[in-house]
């Protein structure tokens, strides 16, 4: 067999592809390019290089996983590399490929880019953490419990039901009913039955960036036997912990053939995938740009940060405090305790990439941020660890419980990517499903964080606390598939099954459309996707469903790539009445689990909740709701109770909530929370949930509005 890895794509641009394909001999290849603009084939002869770094070591050789025969996995251990970097084409076209080694012959079709000046459409995805291995045909992961709905059954028992018999269990944890390569294999047949133009990976693509069987198995989903769509569309890939891990050989350490892992991961990185040049060689191919029409992607290495860090450096004699629970006072320096520059360097390694600001990848990014900006371009970044997560990553390193592989020192880029305009950041690492929204300045435009690390591995959800509640860590957080898509349970064919909603695996379509008329831009609009399992009574897979979460967002840009601020409230806690004239008479229903005696009062305001020329987050603040409160307006109802209320609000304008905190105009909870520190007031719908303490369960007073009229 002359194709150890299928030819597949990178650097996508309006005038060419780059090809890059592995064999298992030292024959050279021919590749034939056919398609408009070209009169004759255009033809290609490669001289392969022999890439050693690839071949299996002794501890690959003699692995052991139990369900599946030894060494089953392994291919012919010769790793030869093939590249052609094609230019010269046509924008927006299609061409066919074929690719020729010996007797053996592969074909396929690519579609250029369109130029930023010519474009009509064009749909890219998102997803990370596939976090590949052998070990993943036969392993099923837990699926940690999320949100169920009101009329849902509850979870199969983990002790004596059917799914625990049949599928098995973790711990207190139902097991998902598929694979990680079942469950990756259909989420990408999913992604390639919606033709996208490029595939962004922010990390993680392998289950250890030194093992060779996991790279294998990478390439087999998406550029070999398993399916093969890196072959029609580009690849952008971005380095994840797992990337710098050795796994057999040397995991974050040295192996017993003194391999340091996190340096044989990035060299490997380095042989599958080759980026555009950033200006610093000894950084290539750690951090990129790609333009693809009017779209800029830029890719970050968030691998390491400097100064090192680590958990125990917090808490101890004469150390900085550890904090916890919602706690927060710095975003930190480093998202890994696992190796230092000195270790890696010392190792040999030259090329590790520190992402803080005044280090070359920082200038780099500026650099980039001012051209695309200047360019008119759109703007979108990746990098792996998650800046704002609800999940196992969340938490900064000086967190009493950090993971020591926290994404917040990432949240430095934020002024930065508000300031010109990015549209959305796309990470993963935290195995879950989330959007953030962070707006520092309030005025309506901030940027779009998304957690995209489901597309085969954990099925992971948002942390909780000791006691087993929501740690609701991330204030930024607007939406999680574990929470706010229930899962749906019922009765079918004599078992329980879920029949809609939960975390499943999935991946973020992104879909941008020109938009016509004299002030042109475009409407972005992301799309969580999900691959949604169809079981028969035994709880074998029947088929996948491409299912969509009802958390579908679009936002618009300028002519100059900028994202438009929404004409809607910047809060959606403030009511909107600007559709209405003279009175408006709002039908209440009031409840309330408290002990304190709360009261809901509320002031005028605009889409911003400003107040007296100060918008939530400014200095007095609260000191100017406390003027602006509607004295007549006064909201009550008892401990364990339900009232309902008819008020009556002038209508052209805006109204905030504040709950007077046992009835004490001096405790306020206002949308100034939300800004300054975790919120405490929750909207979903109709319904207003109001947090006056600490365990938000956000049920000390519950407003919901029936009717406006």
């Amino acid at each position: 067999m002359s194709f150890r890895v299928n030819p597949y794509l990178q650097q996508p641009s309006s005038d060419g592809i780059y090809i890059t394909w592995f064999g298992e001999t030292n024959a050279a290849g021919e590749v034939s390019i056919t398609g408009p603009g070209l009169d004759a084939p255009l033809t290609f002869t490669t001289t392969p290089t022999f890439e050693p770094l690839l071949s299996y070591t002794n501890a690959e050789l003699n692995q052991e996983i139990d369900g599946l025969e030894q060494g089953s996995w392994l291919l012919d251990d010769e790793n030869y590399k093939h590249t052609v970097d094609v230019s010269g084409l046509s924008p927006d076209s299609t061409y066919t490929y074929t690719v020729t080694v010996g007797d053996e012959v592969f074909e396929a079709s690519f579609t250029t880019a369109p130029t930023a000046e010519d474009w009509d459409e064009i749909r890219f995805i998102a997803l990370s953490d596939s976090e590949t291995e052998p070990r993943g045909r036969v392993r099923q992961r837990d699926w940690q419990q999320g949100a169920l709905d009101a009329d849902s059954l509850a979870r199969p028992s983990t002790e004596d039901s059917l799914w625990a018999e049949n599928l098995g269990v973790a711990g207190d944890r139902l097991n998902y009913p598929l694979t990680e390569t079942v469950g990756y294999r259909e989420n990408l047949e999913i992604i390639n039955s919606r033709d996208p133009d490029f595939l962004v990976m922010p990390g993680d693509l392998m289950q250890g960036g030194g093992y060779q069987p996991g790279w294998d198995e990478f390439f087999r989903h998406n550029a070999g036997e398993f399916d093969s769509g890196l072959s029609e569309y580009a690849l952008l890939p971005a380095l994840g912990n797992w990337e710098n891990f050795g796994a057999l050989n040397g995991g974050y350490g040295f192996d017993d053939d003194g391999r340091f892992g996190p340096l044989f991961g990035r060299q490997k990185f380095d042989v599958y995938f080759d980026a555009p040049e950033n200006g610093t060689p000894e950084h290539q191919d750690n951090y990129y740009r790609i333009d693809y029409g009017p779209i800029t992607i830029l890719t970050l290495d968030s691998s390491n940060g400097e100064p090192d860090d680590r958990r125990d450096n917090y808490g101890g004699e004469g150390q900085p405090p550890q904090i916890s629970g919602q706690e927060f006072t710095e975003p930190g320096t480093d998202t890994q305790q696992n190796f230092t520059r000195e270790e890696y360097e010392a190792a040999g390694g030259t090329d590790l990439a520190d992402f803080n600001p005044g280090s070359p990848q920082w200038n780099w990014v500026i650099e980039q941020l001012e051209d695309a900006r200047e360019s008119g371009q759109i703007i979108f970044a990746q990098w792996h660890h998650a800046p704002y997560s609800s999940g196992t990553h969340g938490l900064p390193m000086n967190h009493e419980n950090s993971s020591g592989q926290g994404g917040t020192p990432m949240r430095q880029y934020h002024p930065l990517f508000e300031e010109y305009g990015v549209a959305a950041v796309f990470s993963g690492h935290s195995e879950m499903f989330e959007r953030s929204f962070v707006d520092e300045d309030n005025d309506g435009s901030g940027v779009y964080y998304y957690d995209v690390g489901v597309a085969g591995d954990g099925m992971r959800g948002q942390r909780t606390d000791e006691t087993g509640e929501l740690l609701n860590y991330n204030p930024f957080s607007q939406w999680t598939a574990d929470q706010d898509e229930p899962e749906l349970w019922a009765e079918v064919d004599g078992v329980p099954q879920i029949i809609a909603g939960g975390k499943h695996y999935g991946h973020l379509e992104v879909n941008l459309e020109r938009l016509d008329g004299p002030d042109g831009g475009a409407e972005i609009t992301f799309t969580p996707v999900y691959s949604f399992p169809v079981l028969d009574s035994n709880y074998e897979l029947i088929d996948t469903e491409r299912r969509v979460y009802g958390d579908e967002i679009v936002i618009t840009t300028n002519a100059e790539g900028v994202v438009v601020p929404e004409s809607e409230p910047t809060f959606t806690e403030i009511v909107d009445l600007t559709g209405f004239d003279g009175d408006v008479t709002a039908e209440l229903t009031l409840s309330r689990e408290a002990a304190f005696d709360n009261i809901l009062k509320f002031y005028e305001t605009d889409a911003e909740g400003t107040v007296a020329g100060l918008k939530p987050g400014d200095v007095g603040y609260e000191d100017a709701v406390r003027t602006a409160l509607i004295d007549e307006l006064e909201l009550f109802v008892a401990n364990r109770a339900i009232a309902d209320e008819s008020i009556v609000l002038t209508g052209g304008t805006y109204y905030a909530p504040a709950l007077l905190v046992d009835g004490n105009i001096h405790n306020l909870i206002t949308l100034d929370d939300g800004v300054t520190g975790i919120s405490s007031i929750e909207r979903e719908g109709n319904e207003w949930r109001f947090e006056d303490w600490t365990d938000f369960d956000f049920n000390d007073f519950v407003l919901n509005i029936n009717s406006l009229a």
